[in-house]
């Protein structure tokens, strides 16, 4: 098909309809399907992704005469420090790109039947994360070596192959690995994305949005963002993705750190739900996490900016504030626990020591030890159940 839009537009013809007829698929699943039902759909794309991903890869390694092509030998020549720094580089860049994700699971453990229910997911993450990534590396430098292309982009290679041999054997194989990479986008946006962007909209203004309107919302919105242009270059779409690093690790951070080690995973989990209770802070801020987070993340901003901006724009900072950024997973995932940890030794936050679950009846069930700076409160017509706990209140 003719490309009648100029190069300005950040796309094609071919490509802005087919992003069109995304957007007509995609809208109806996010309106009609709701959060707790998508498990047995998500089920099926496991399946989907794997099959796609590997037939993508066994291709792409037979068509170079049964060879991964060359994995071993680098493309330009490092020393072994730049080389070390890359590898950390490397690595920020795949942790922040799923960071994000991980910070979501409590979207989706609501949903859960026991306490641990994201548990197998630490598992997990870390097996497909390395898995796919070796998947990616062997199918690129593959095709790499065959078409002499170095294309990191799955769907761009596909475009680029079946131009260049646009028989009725490569059109049948672009369509069936095009339709399996489809299904699994349209399921990778739902949950990581949009549901979990609803669920934020909907916390904020529970009286007017709800998880589906927050999730309509977030999806417009992602469409006017004009999303092809983060995609007309790899090194713009790895800035992307590294981003997520900058802003995600500070966040984990303090989240493992609160959970695990000011709290241990002790939660009274009836004062989630109470207005103006302990969680509720100063304001509904609790400035403990808000400092740690902006002191963690800020160093990384000056790079960042740098990355993003034009390469033909005056912007330019000195190589250490690029190293901040290159590097943000680490730095901000480190220095966001270490003051988020100092500040809540220095102002504790109430409520530590205890577990309070909701049991089914609304009696509150206390487990644990309160420290001098907890206390146990219930309302007037909510029973307590108190089960193995020792206050320690001070006078």
């Amino acid at each position: 098909m003719k490309n009648t839009l100029p190069d300005s537009a950040g796309i094609t013809t071919p490509g802005l309809i087919g992003f069109v007829l995304f957007i007509i698929l995609y809208f109806p699943i996010i309106y009609f399907v709701p959060a707790w039902k998508v498990q047995k759909l998500l089920e099926v794309q496991v399946v989907v992704a794997t099959v796609t991903l590997l037939s993508i890869m066994g291709w792409a390694v037979h068509s170079n005469g049964g060879s991964p092509g060359d994995l071993v030998s680098p493309a330009i020549t490092l020393t072994k420090a730049e080389a070390g720094f890359r590898v950390v580089q490397g690595i920020t860049s795949v942790a922040g790109t799923y960071t994000g994700g991980t910070d979501r699971v409590s979207d989706w453990t609501r949903y859960g039947r026991s306490r641990h229910t994201s548990t197998p997911a630490i598992i997990s993450l870390a097996v497909t994360v390395i898995l796919t990534a070796l998947i990616g590396i062997i199918s690129t430098s593959a095709l790499a070596q065959s078409y002499g292309m170095l294309q990191w982009n799955p769907l761009i290679m596909l475009q680029y192959v079946q131009q260049t041999k646009y028989t009725a054997k490569c059109r049948a194989g672009t369509f069936f690995a095009g339709i399996g990479l489809l299904s699994v986008t349209v399921f990778v946006n739902y949950t990581q994305n949009c549901v979990s962007s609803g669920m934020d909209v909907a916390m904020m203004v529970p009286k007017y949005i709800t998880q589906r309107r927050g999730t309509i919302i977030f999806s417009i919105l992602g469409v006017l963002a004009n999303p092809w242009r983060f995609l007309t270059q790899a090194s713009t779409f790895i800035t992307v993705l590294s981003s997520f690093g900058v802003f995600m690790s500070p966040a984990a951070a303090i989240l493992v750190v609160d959970f695990w080690i000011v709290r241990r995973t002790k939660w009274n989990t009836p004062e989630l739900y109470t207005p103006g209770g302990i969680y509720w802070f100063t304001g509904g801020v609790n400035w403990r996490a808000m400092v740690a987070y902006t002191l963690g993340m800020w160093p990384a901003l000056p790079g960042f900016i740098s990355e993003v901006s034009d390469p033909g724009s005056s912007m330019h900072v000195n190589i250490v504030w690029k190293r901040f950024y290159q590097i943000s997973f680490f730095f901000g995932f480190a220095t966001s626990a270490v003051l988020f940890y100092i500040f809540n030794r220095i102002a504790p936050p109430p409520g530590l020591g205890i577990q309070v679950d909701l049991d089914i009846d609304g009696t509150h069930i206390v487990e644990g030890v309160a420290d001098q700076h907890s206390s146990l409160e219930k309302g007037d017509h909510v029973g307590v159940d108190v089960r193995n706990v020792e206050l320690l209140v001070s006078s």
